[in-house]
């Protein structure tokens, strides 16, 4: 098998055999990361980011990420154990306590985690943990410990983990000109703009001239035009980074936009 995963309470352990490319691009909760090895490449709007062994990601609430997902090079299985930080678990966590470090929130959709003396104890004894028959109510207690460690070591974090507001109204235009590449359903890029549904529609077609499902179809079209002719990246490569399920809706979609399938393309290419 290419992947296994073990899920408990939250909890769940990971490995990977082959480079995976799939995942969540849609964040709903917080979520911590912690590569055992291997390496996990995030791609997060314009910026990139890469996370090797030994690494501790936070993955935030409410955005947008592609991952892709790599066992280590000289052979072996990526390893990851995840934690999911649910938002009945924080809020429990945050009665009581005012915010201490007000002020601008960083906008990235994956932090590191810089794990003092305590949370690094904890972490290394997190795959035995994992390992163990356990049930979800241990499984919680375990992820609780984790937040009051993890706000010991970085206590500024209380501003990303209890925020639990609602995005806000934002710019629609320079958000989707940032975002058509992830391929998440027409409500959850509402959300994120602080829009109904049939509001961004509205609005959109307002600013693009267009229905959503149309512009978002062009865009991606556009980009793995230019993928293919100016930077010789392969389609089977490109469908995925555009947003396309697969490969054939992507071929098919290509071929009606342009005359031709990627492939043809591709060669015509590579014959120059």
């Amino acid at each position: 098998m290419d992947t296994v995963t073990k899920a408990i309470g939250g909890i769940t352990y990971s490995s990977y055999c082959t480079e995976n490319r799939s995942g969540e691009q849609f964040i709903a909760d917080h979520a911590v990361g912690y590569i055992l090895s291997g390496s996990i490449t995030i791609i997060d709007g314009s910026r990139t980011h890469v996370f090797r062994d030994g690494d501790v990601v936070l993955f935030r609430r409410n955005h947008l990420a592609k991952f892709i997902k790599r066992p280590p090079s000289g052979g072996g299985e990526l390893l990851v154990i995840s934690l999911l930080l649910d938002q009945s678990l924080l809020q429990g966590l945050a009665k009581g306590r005012s915010s201490a470090f007000p002020g601008l929130i960083p906008p990235e959709a994956v932090l590191q985690i810089r794990p003092d003396e305590l949370l690094q104890h904890y972490l290394d004894a997190l795959p035995d943990f994992a390992s163990q028959e356990i049930d979800a109510e241990l499984a919680g207690h375990k992820i609780q410990e984790f937040v009051l460690l993890l706000l010991r070591a970085q206590p500024e974090l209380q501003q990303v983990l209890f925020d639990f507001g609602t995005p806000g109204k934002i710019d629609l235009e320079a958000f989707m000109q940032r975002n058509f590449r992830y391929n998440v359903p027409l409500e959850k890029l509402a959300f994120l703009t602080g829009r109904s549904l049939a509001t961004f529609k509205r609005d959109f077609e307002k600013i693009f001239h267009c229905p959503p499902s149309r512009w978002l179809l062009e865009q991606r079209l556009k980009e793995a035009y230019y993928l293919i002719s100016n930077k010789n990246v392969k389609p089977s490569a490109v469908y995925l980074y555009v947003g396309f399920e697969s490969l054939s809706h992507f071929s098919h979609a290509f071929k009606r936009s342009y005359g031709m399938r990627p492939s043809r393309l591709a060669a015509g290419i590579g014959t120059n």
